[in-house]
């Protein structure tokens, strides 16, 4: 199977063979995003990232998939500093986890897993994920609290976006950002929630998103297509640094 983005060689962590292992890179650091303008997003963080982050839908082979809007081209993510520290309000779950993921075991118990080729984990420098006597450190801990709760809300939202596909509520979309120096700027390829189909809704298809808590994320989504002007902002800020 495909990586999912960013990770390159996952395997389970393991007390014995990564006793020695550390997290050298600072939490808010993420120079491994570097290049990407779209991060997946998960439903459970949508109202905490819709005043920040725009919320779309990317095409996928089975239905598509909810993500954050980072960047108007790609390889271009505008949430990063020259350092690689994180410049928005909100940071994504998804970048927050790595390295760590969960690793399904068919017919056993999830695994929590890492990237070993993450450059942002030392041998010699930075905090330790396990003790002398192979216990989880307080690094591991918090990986596997994040990992957990994120691979539950991520099955959610696949939940999610299969009902918004069955119920016919998306629609593709361009997103415009008028920027200076460049014009109008588009993102293509993209769904959203297509508002004037939700309102058609008949009775019975509401109250199945009532009683599945989907009605609260559709309209956190449609509220955050209001921060593309924040990565219009973010844009012209750029362009006005780097000609100084």
């Amino acid at each position: 199977m495909k990586n999912p983005l960013f990770y390159k060689k996952i395997v389970p962590l393991d007390n014995v063979k990564h006793r020695e292992l550390r997290m050298a890179r600072k939490g808010n650091v993420f120079p491994f995003a570097r290049g990407a303008n779209l991060v997946p997003a998960v439903i459970d963080e949508f109202g905490a990232a819709m005043a920040h982050l725009p919320i779309a839908f990317l095409p996928g082979a089975k239905q598509p998939a909810a993500v954050f809007v980072l960047g108007l081209e790609p390889g271009n993510n505008l949430f990063l500093e020259g350092d690689d520290s994180w410049a928005g309000r909100y940071v994504p779950a998804y970048l927050r986890r790595y390295p760590f993921i969960v690793g399904d075991v068919k017919g056993g118990e999830a695994l929590l897993c890492i990237d070993e080729a993450d450059e942002g984990v030392s041998r010699k420098d930075g905090e330790r994920l396990f003790t002398d006597g192979g216990e989880a450190g307080p690094a591991v801990t918090q990986a596997r609290d994040l990992c957990a709760n994120y691979k539950r809300s991520a099955d959610r939202t696949d939940a999610f976006c299969a009902t918004l596909q069955t119920l016919g509520l998306f629609s593709s979309v361009t997103l415009n950002a008028q920027t200076p120096g460049r014009g109008n700027m588009v993102v293509h390829g993209l769904f959203t929630i297509d508002e004037a189909a939700v309102d058609r809704l008949g009775a019975d298809d509401v109250k199945l998103l009532h009683e599945k808590r989907f009605l609260k994320p559709i309209f956190q989504h449609l509220a955050s297509m209001g921060a593309i002007t924040k990565l219009a902002d973010r844009n012209a800020e750029r362009l006005k640094a780097s000609a100084a």
